[in-house]
């Protein structure tokens, strides 16, 4: 046990503990020992000060000299513990707000040891699966969507800004690529691992940390392409403004679709579209099986053609991408208002 002053008052706690409990997992003693694994005792004592700013900070540590906690707040930057915003009175320094970006941020520290990531692992293989129902009870609607790739959208029909990833990225003003958080720490298939993007203010931070390289829109759309070869799903923010991450998405390390595929969780939202087979142009080669995630599509014996079954068919489009007949579109069946603001 430590003893400490917060808030005033003379606590006898541990404060690996008290971090664990910040983002709603007092409960988990592997949250804990992630904590305690990336951050020394000051540093996580400077964290349960926060939000605060700079000033704030050395009020609530004179045990501490403001060089000190200066280089506290730079090293917990780059471990992404701790976040920085603008203020009317100053910077304002705040600990990561939850799960996912305690999850996101810290496996992309540039220095995190094999160990680090790999007691990460170890939570989503025994823990997560379980927690993740609870996210699914508490949260209206899932995080993420799926966006769908653009060629397989029959001309005809609209694509609007939020499901077109060529847009995303050319209004983005500025672009990184970072690492995929879950095939970083999973290692479980041999796809891409730097190939995840961030986009405006989310590019901007992983590039002060250092945990993103910026790239131009060209470089930006050659990854995506990428991504959809080797049978990588986009995924985004689940809202129709300020996306600002695409991610893409296996289903043998991804955190989300597993659940989503093996437990049946709502973790997250289809596109607006489902994909549909010209029976003509189909010839029963079985690569639009093979792609699909989801299950949701099948060669039938009599007729040796493909078919969708719709209620599973996400929307994706990568089954588009490898048919050699051309045979696969993906029509409208939302409208766009199944994307809130």
């Amino acid at each position: 046990m430590n003893t400490w002053v917060f808030e005033g008052v003379i606590e006898m706690s541990d404060i690996y503990e008290k971090l664990a409990e910040r983002i709603g997992m007092a409960n988990s003693e592997l949250i804990k020992k992630l904590f305690s694994e990336i951050a020394g005792e000051d540093e996580a004592k400077l964290m349960l000060s926060m939000p605060a700013t700079f000033e704030g900070l050395c009020d609530s540590h004179p045990e501490y000299s403001r060089e000190k906690i200066n280089e506290m707040l730079g090293v917990l930057f780059r471990k992404g513990l701790v976040f920085k915003k603008e203020s009317p009175q100053g910077t304002l320094y705040r600990m990561c707000r939850d799960l996912m970006q305690f999850h996101d941020a810290s496996i992309l520290w540039p220095e995190a040891p094999r160990s680090f990531l790999d007691l990460w692992q170890e939570f989503m293989e025994t823990e997560w699966p379980s927690f993740s129902e609870v996210v699914q009870n508490i949260l209206p609607k899932p995080v993420t969507r799926i966006v769908p790739v653009s060629e397989a959208i029959d001309s005809r029909q609209r694509i609007l800004s939020y499901e077109d990833t060529r847009k995303m990225v050319e209004n983005a003003g500025k672009i990184a690529v970072t690492k995929c958080t879950c095939r970083l720490t999973a290692r479980k298939c041999d796809r891409p691992v730097e190939i995840c993007l961030q986009l405006g203010k989310a590019a901007s931070y992983a590039i002060e940390r250092g945990t993103g390289r910026e790239i131009g829109v060209e470089e930006a759309l050659s990854l995506l392409s990428l991504a959809e070869e080797v049978g990588l799903i986009h995924t985004t923010m689940n809202r129709s403004e300020g996306s600002h991450f695409i991610c893409n998405c296996c289903n043998d390390c991804c955190m989300i679709f597993p659940m989503l595929i093996n437990r049946k969780l709502n973790m997250c939202d289809p596109s607006r579209f489902v994909a549909r087979i010209n029976e003509d142009l189909c010839n029963g080669c079985y690569s639009c099986v093979e792609r699909c995630f989801f299950d949701a599509i099948a060669v039938e014996e009599d007729s040796s053609k493909a078919v969708v079954h719709e209620e599973l068919c996400m929307g994706c489009g990568l089954c588009r991408v490898e048919c050699p007949e051309s045979a696969i579109s993906l029509f409208e069946v939302r409208s766009p208002d199944f994307i809130p603001t």
